[in-house]
């Protein structure tokens, strides 16, 4: 008997401490670690090509247009993203009719190459220059994509394409895709099927519905007043209505120039977790050259889902960008480029390739994108090539 007592002693000694740390205790084995799942997005502004820009690229002694440079310094800010959007503001109305640009923009077929190249897979299509060609350049805008193998969503064909929603498996993650604009500039839409406007009772069915059948809904409104740095009270209450039909993600065009962006924590029934909108992403590439509107950024999200928990948006960042309109010897070139890129060159660099105005605005657009969308003033000192955005 005291043998057995000994020996329970000295085995409740050895698991108390003892001046020892405590056991630690792994799952049981056999038991499956949650799988975790996720999706990178990069994402864009307003995509336009304005007759500057189509003269540029024009060469006479082809009677061809070649795009190729505008985002050959950009897009090595999508590669290895699972998702490249934009907002494609233009049409592709063909070339029997003049090319153009504002207010009715017909651009060269050829602009596609570029965006191809670039890395563009997802396109929003619903915006204020839907209209621009007609019921025939819409629908032709849309073959014109899907020649490219590039998917749309917020303009169609027929009322079917319309009712049938975009969804995406992106590495086991379901989303949907829906986007509308506020209108097309005053052109009538003969069908409504052609161009999803916002209609609150319409726009909160789209999203429920889509809501029943995605693990995330990610929605891409065209709407805002131009040129202002603030969303009006009417654009948040329309974010709010989108969110609580089952929006998750909402990302909005229209201002031309950049607009706030924050987390939202949301409930779908399905657990509380992060969502997301910004307002405005600005320009991409235009010829809206006067500030703020050749301030813009690229947007990088990471969305998270671990085992059938509600995805959450984990992670948002963002690299400032500038689209450059002329070059060191004040000819047209239109190419967008990495802010803090073009601020680490040396100066004599910086003089060969940027007019001294153009230099002097690079610094502009990293307080008018950097510290305005994180709230607190950062120097140039502490520049970054891309920022982590925190809730």
């Amino acid at each position: 008997m005291k043998n057995k007592l000994a020996l329970f002693l000295a085995a409740a000694m050895l698991f108390s401490g003892c001046g020892k740390e405590e056991p630690t205790f792994t799952a049981t084995a056999g038991e499956a670690e949650p799988i975790v799942k996720t999706a990178t997005l990069a994402v864009v502004g307003d995509i336009m090509v304005h007759d500057y820009q189509y003269n540029e690229a024009y060469d006479p002694a082809t009677g061809e247009y070649d795009f190729m440079h505008n985002f050959q310094d950009a897009k090595k800010y999508f590669e290895g993203y699972d998702l490249v959007m934009g907002n494609l503001e233009l049409t592709f109305g063909g070339p029997e009719r003049p090319y153009a640009s504002f207010p009715c923009f017909n651009t060269p077929d050829s602009f596609l190459d570029a965006v191809k190249d670039a890395g563009f897979n997802l396109l929003t299509t619903a915006n204020n220059h839907s209209m621009d060609t007609g019921k025939a350049g819409v629908i032709r805008t849309l073959d014109k994509l899907d020649e490219y193998g590039i998917e749309h969503f917020g303009t169609y064909r027929s009322q079917q394409e319309r009712d049938t929603i975009l969804y995406k498996d992106v590495n086991g993650i379901r989303f949907a895709f829906l986007s509308y604009t506020y209108g097309t500039n005053g052109i009538p839409v003969p069908e409504e099927y052609l161009v999803n406007i916002i209609d609150d009772d319409v726009m909160v069915s789209d999203i429920r519905e889509a809501r029943k059948n995605a693990d995330v809904v990610v929605v891409m409104p065209h709407m805002g007043n131009e040129y202002e740095t603030y969303p009006r009270d009417i654009f948040v209450e329309w974010a709010d209505m989108m969110f609580e039909a089952g929006a998750d993600i909402v990302l909005a065009s229209h201002p031309h120039v950049l607009q706030k962006m924050e987390y939202r924590t949301i409930d779908h029934g399905n657990g509380a977790h992060d969502g997301f909108i910004i307002y405005s992403l600005g320009n991409f590439i235009s010829s809206q050259t006067t500030p703020p509107r050749n301030a813009s950024i690229i947007l990088h999200l990471t969305v998270e889902q671990i085992a059938d928990e509600a995805p959450n948006v984990k992670e948002v960042s963002f690299v400032p960008i500038w689209t450059q309109f002329r070059n060191a010897e004040n000819e047209n070139e239109f190419v967008v480029r990495s802010v803090y890129e073009r601020l680490n060159l040396s100066q004599f660099e910086k003089d060969s390739q940027i007019r001294k105005k153009d230099q002097i605005r690079l610094e502009e657009i990293h307080h008018e994108t950097a510290s305005f969308l994180l709230g607190r003033e950062i120097p140039l000192s502490e520049m970054q090539e891309e920022y982590i955005f925190y809730k």
